[in-house]
Formats: C-alpha cells, structure tokens, sequence
C-alpha cells in the first residue's frame, strides 16, 4: 500500500471537515456581526436606566429627609464619582420639572441646556425610545451627538425632577466596531483552534491507525513477520489490524511447528534430515519470523500526539498575557516604596526566571521519570499556579503562583522536546521539531486575543481559573495519549567536563561572548521587556481595552508563523546568517522609535510588527551562528552543552527584560521606555555588524565555504534542531 493510497482520503476526509467549520463559524459571525447593533443599544439604554434608577432613588431618600430639592448639596461630585467609574456614560444632568438645569457633570450647564432645551436636534434613535441630542463643544465647532436617557424623580406621587444619562455617540460606533472585531478574532482563533483539535481527531484515529497498517502490509510484504499492530483504533480499522495479526500469527505457528517437525526428524534418515535442515535454513535467509515467540509492537508515529498538548499548555499559560501587568499593577502593594511599574513587572520577572533556571532540571527530571509523569507534573504544577492567582489576589501570593507557574511550563515544555526526540530519528527530527514549534506559535497567536477578550467580558481572576482548567484538561489528556518511555541510555548522558567546564571554555571564545551579548541577550530582553510588559501597559495608558491589546499581541504570532520558514530559506541560499542576524536587529529597534513621534496604538502595533518580523528573520540564523562559532567546544563539551549555554543567557536576559522595562517605565514613562528599548536593539545590532565585519566568523568561514550548500543546509538544520531541544 502506497503512502498516497491513504493519504489523498484521509487528506479529503480533513478538508472536508475543516469547510463544515469553516462554513458553520462564517454563518454564525455573519449573524452576530449583523445584529451587533440591534443588541448593544438596548444593552446600553438598559444600563443607562438602570444607573438612572438609583440616582433617582438616593434623591428621593434625601427628599424624605425634607431637603428640598432644588438645594439637595454634593450632587456634582457623586455624578463626578459615577463618571470615573463607567466610560461608557458621558455625562449626567439633574434638572428639575421645569427643565432647569440644576447639576451637571461631563458637560457645561450650557451644553446641558441646549441638550435638554428646545434648540437642540433630536431624533428617536433606532429600536428603542430614547433620543439622540446633538452639541455643539464650548470653544470649537464640533458637533458631539448624545443618546439620552431620562428617568423621573418622583416624590410623594409627583414627578419633581429628571435624571438626564447621556451616551456619546462616538463611544456606541466605537463599542460596535470593538466587538466586530472581537467577532473576526473570535472566527480566526476558533478556527486554528478546531483546526488543532481536529488534526488530532484525525490522526489518532484515521491516519495514524492507516498509516500503521500500511507499514504492517509492507513489512508483511517484504518477508517480515515478528512485528503486530496495536488493535485499539476502532472498529473497522481495529477489524483489520486484528485480522493482520491474526495472519501474522498463523505464519509464525507453521514456522513454529516446521521447527519443531525438523526437530523430530533427527530420528529420520540422513537424507531427510539434510532436507528438512536445508528447507529450514531457506525460510530463514528469505523471511524473519518471531522464532522466540514474542511479537513487537509496531513502532507508532506518535509525533503528532504531541502537538495538540504543546499548544493547548501553551495556551493555558499565555492566556494572561494581555492583562498580566495591569493586573500585577492593581494588587495592593506587600512592601513599601515599590513604584507601581516594578510592581506590574516583577511577576512577569519572576516567571520567566523561574523558566530559565528550571529548564535545565527540568530535561532530567523527564529523562528520569518518563514522560508522560514529568508532563502531568508540570500540567498539575501551572494549573495549580493559575488557581493561586486566581482565587489569591495578593501580591505575594501573585508572586510565587507565578514563579510556580514557571516551574511547571518549563517541565512540560521539557517533556514535550523530549518526546519529540524520543519519536523521530535522523529522518525525521527536524519534521518532528517544526510540528512542535509550530504548535507554540499557534497559540502565540490564538491565546493572547481570547485571554483579552475573557479578561474585558468576565474579569482578570476567572481567565486565570480559565486557564488552570485547560490544564486540568491537558494532564488528563497526556495521561491518555502519552507512553512513560524515559530517555534513552545513548541520550542524555552528562557531557563531558560538566556545565561549569562549559561555561569557562565559552567565554573564552569572544565571538560567542559577542554573539550573545550582542544579539542574543538584546533580542530576549526587548521581546519580554517591550512585548510581554510594556505592550499592555502603554496600550491600556493609550485606552485600549483588553480585547484591543490581546489583538494586538497576536500580530507577532503571525509573524513568526508566517515568516519563519521562507527567512529559513533564503538565509541558507544566500549563506547570510550573519547578515540577518543583524538586520532583524536593526529592524526590531527601528520599529520601537516611531512612538516618540505619536503616542498612538498604530505605533506600538508597528513596534510588535517590526519585532515579530525581525525575530522572525534572526532566530534560526543566531543558532546556526552559535553551531558554527562554538565547534571546538561542542567536540569536547557536545553541542547540546554549548547550545543549551546559549539558551540559558538567553532565557537570563528575557527574564531582565521586564524588570529593566518598568525601571525606565517609572523613570521616563511607558512611551519613552519603548523608545529606548529601541535604541538598545538598534545599538547593538550595529554594533553587532560592525564587530563581525572586522573580526569574521573564525576559521569555521573557510571550513564552510569548502561544503557544498545541501551538507551546509543539512548542518543548519541540526544546528536549529539542538538548539531547539536545549
């Protein structure tokens, strides 16, 4: 059976699937895009009403106290309060029977007047029965339109007053267009993550089971009988495997009983003998039978099993994103004297430490334990992190849930690289490592919108309870799906002359010290720093909402997803790794300057452009950087050492990244902050260029250019594949 024989239904089979969801979800965002409009109004009216009703009521429980009305005191001022809370009203007016304007608060009393007096424009607006006022703004000519709501004020069955709650017209188009867009985000991660969901579906029980069978038949085919099929895979495809085995076992029991038949014969005369022996001996040479009496399980693709607990951990965790700082920044302070910035960034700090310094641990702790418990482990570890901050809303407690948190991501993300090696071979490792980077982009791209959209729909402690339950819901997932293998003795060894040895004889090389100090430090320390931290916070400063910054976030996802590969490519064609290197550096920090000219949200979404784009050309050419710089030491120390030495002052430099954001945060302000975490990157990716085209790349130059280009592509590969698992 041929790989296309399969394929092409199992392929059609998908596409099929994916168009029902395709259509389903299209049909149902058309609907909702549709009577957005017809929902919200009623929605803000009602709210409006129901503000309205309780400012009624705290008059009339004044007016019991006999203060009459036109002299009831401290009414702007509760309008004022009202006001700072609520956005969405813009402004509140109490006038009494007569029309005549007694408080007012988010416009003049004469704006008020003309809004309430019969000089002013009005409409009945669409679906329900208030009234659209049109202003004009003291000082300038523009028009600001009003939805007006007005509650009465009644008192001992007269009606003494009216509580006027306006609306701006600009907030209700702006509030619209919001959820529109939240209703295209919702259609687009609903659909990568069906997408996920139903690859999985697919191949657990369509391709895989396929796939199995068919290396059954041809290993049947070409002679070799001492393998089975596992048989769980449902009913039809299970009917076939069982029947395979049950054939395989029957060809095994007539060698069985030739064996046992040429063992008889020794009582036979010599010519039978000779020819029962010679028989026996042909069988052997032509076929391979399970002459012990023990069948192997067939090798399983379990690759793709993988992918789906990548990116559903992975989405657990950065769910948060968006609304980390804001969050961190809202919790009363445990120590004095702590400026609120650091106080938003220390959690993410925490974390991010937490990851670089267990990653290391973590890789034996899964070598040793299987993985299957190390990634229960870790699934365990972040659920209960995200249920601490969640249910905890203490600084402290915030603190270490975080560092918790960091714990278990960097367990399972161990125990997710380590299955992928267990599983592929020389083969297939780099097809195996993309499924699983692939996964964490995926989600890169999908979690940040919907944890911005939970977070403004039902609050920051729920999406953190949110977020602990898919984890639950991955633990109970990898229990099921993973095998406990443990590292291979061959694998996993500790390298020669230890971490410390490692650490010496690198800093001794000076252009691995300027490889990472120049771009590998930078390049971590501005995508924590500016991304992670300074994204939320300058956003929310500029008035975005949760939604608008998880929106924005996702932009840097694409760009990874997108651009990685095609960089990939022509960095290896054109043999320009140090160039890319330092023009995606160049190119993130140009792209964090132009908020200094305009503090708006299009800059800072051109900032997480630029960044995504830039990381997107430098990542994998910085790692075949390191292969090549580091040879002499990766012969004596293993390339996993020096690689995973790399991705440690990496991960240290991500980690100072938001701590160092939030100091110039507290010192120049968010938007000056972004700007000179733009120069930095700009700086010393200059510098960078400037260091390697006077000093080169080393002998390993010659040793390069001397390969043909496909040995050279082969050794980038490898070269990402290590640093990818270190």
């Amino acid at each position: 059976m041929t790989r296309s024989t399969y394929l092409g239904p199992v392929r059609n089979l998908f596409l099929f699937s994916l168009l029902i969801l395709l259509l389903s979800q299209a049909a149902i965002s058309i609907y909702a895009w549709s009577s957005i409009e017809k929902r919200v109004l009623p929605e803000l009216d009602s709210k409006a009403a129901t503000v309205g009703d309780s400012i009624a009521h705290k008059i009339q429980h004044a007016l019991a106290y006999q203060v009459p009305f036109d002299k009831i005191t401290g009414v702007t001022d509760f309008f004022d309060d009202i006001l700072q809370k609520n956005a969405d009203i813009a402004f509140l007016v109490l006038c009494d029977s007569r029309d005549k304007v007694l408080s007012a608060s988010g416009i003049s009393t004469a704006q008020a007047r003309k809004v309430l007096g019969e000089s002013s424009r009005t409409e009945v607006m669409q679906n329900i029965g208030r009234t659209l006022r049109v202003v004009t703004d003291e000082g300038t000519s523009a028009e600001k339109p009003y939805m007006d709501t007005s509650i009465p004020v009644v008192y001992n069955g007269d009606v003494v007053g009216l509580v006027h709650i306006g609306v701006e017209q600009h907030y209700i188009a702006g509030r619209i267009s919001e959820l529109r867009y939240d209703i295209g985000i919702i259609l687009l991660t609903s659909l990568l993550i069906a997408f996920e969901i139903l690859q999985f579906i697919i191949a657990r029980h369509f391709s895989t089971p396929i796939h199995q069978i068919s290396d059954m038949m041809e290993q049947m085919a070409a002679s070799n009988f001492r393998n089975r099929l596992a048989t769980n895979t449902g009913e039809q495809l299970g009917t076939i495997a069982e029947g395979l085995n049950a054939l395989a076992a029957k060809i095994n029991q007539a060698f069985h009983d030739i064996v046992q038949i040429t063992g008889t014969a020794a009582g036979k005369s010599a010519q039978v003998r000779e020819s029962w022996s010679a028989m026996l001996a042909q069988l052997r040479a032509r076929h391979s039978f399970a002459e012990t009496g023990k069948v192997s399980d067939l090798a399983q693709p379990r690759v793709n099993a993988i992918r789906i607990l990548t990116f559903l951990f992975m989405f657990a965790e950065m769910l948060s994103r968006p609304f980390l700082p804001l969050y961190a920044g809202s919790l009363p302070s445990s120590g004095p004297g702590i400026p609120a910035s650091m106080q938003a960034s220390l959690p993410i700090s925490c974390f991010l430490l937490a990851v670089a310094l267990a990653m290391p641990f973590a890789g034996n702790w899964s070598d040793r334990l299987g993985r299957r418990r190390s990634f229960v482990l870790g699934a365990l570890t972040v659920a209960a992190g995200l249920v601490i901050t969640g249910m905890l809303p203490d600084f402290t407690a915030l603190l270490l849930a975080r560092t918790m948190t960091g714990i278990g991501y960097a367990i399972m993300f161990m125990s997710c690289q380590g299955y992928v090696i267990d599983h592929t071979d020389a083969d297939n490792r780099t097809q195996g490592m993309a499924t699983f980077v692939s996964a964490i982009m995926v989600a890169e791209i999908c979690a940040p919108a919907v944890g911005g959209i939970l977070a403004d729909r039902i609050g920051y402690q729920l999406v953190f309870i949110a977020g602990a339950a898919v984890a639950l819901t991955v633990a109970g997932l990898a229990i099921s799906i993973l095998d406990n293998q443990t590292a291979s003795s061959g694998r996993g060894g500790k390298p020669p002359g230890g971490f410390g040895k490692g650490l010496a004889s690198l800093a001794r090389n000076y252009r691995f010290v300027a490889l990472s100090v120049l771009t590998g430090i930078p390049a971590k320390l501005i995508y924590s720093g500016f991304l992670i931290y300074l994204v939320p916070t300058l956003l929310s400063d500029l008035g975005s909402t949760k939604s608008e910054i998880g929106r924005y976030a996702m932009i840097y996802g694409f760009a990874a997803l997108l651009l990685s590969p095609l960089f990939a490519r022509l960095t290896d064609r054109y043999r320009a790794h140090a160039g890319m290197v330092a023009t995606g550096g160049v190119l993130t920090g140009v792209g964090l300057l132009p908020v200094l000219l305009s503090a708006q949200p299009a800059m800072v979404l051109l900032g997480i452009a630029c960044l995504g784009i830039g990381q997107a050309m430098s990542i994998s050419a910085q790692l075949v950087l390191v292969s090549r710089l580091t040879r002499n030491e990766a012969q004596i120390h293993g390339p996993t050492m020096t690689l995973g030495i790399f991705r440690l002052i990496e991960r240290l430099g991500a980690a100072a990244g938001p701590a160092l954001a939030a100091a110039l945060a507290a010192s120049h302000g968010a938007q000056q902050a972004m700007v000179i975490l733009g120069i930095l990157g700009l700086a010393s990716a200059s510098l960078f260029a400037v260091f390697f085209a006077v000093a080169g790349l080393g002998p390993e130059t010659q040793a390069v250019q001397r390969q043909g280009q496909g040995q050279q592509q082969e050794e980038n590969r490898q070269a990402i594949l290590q640093g990818e698992t270190s």
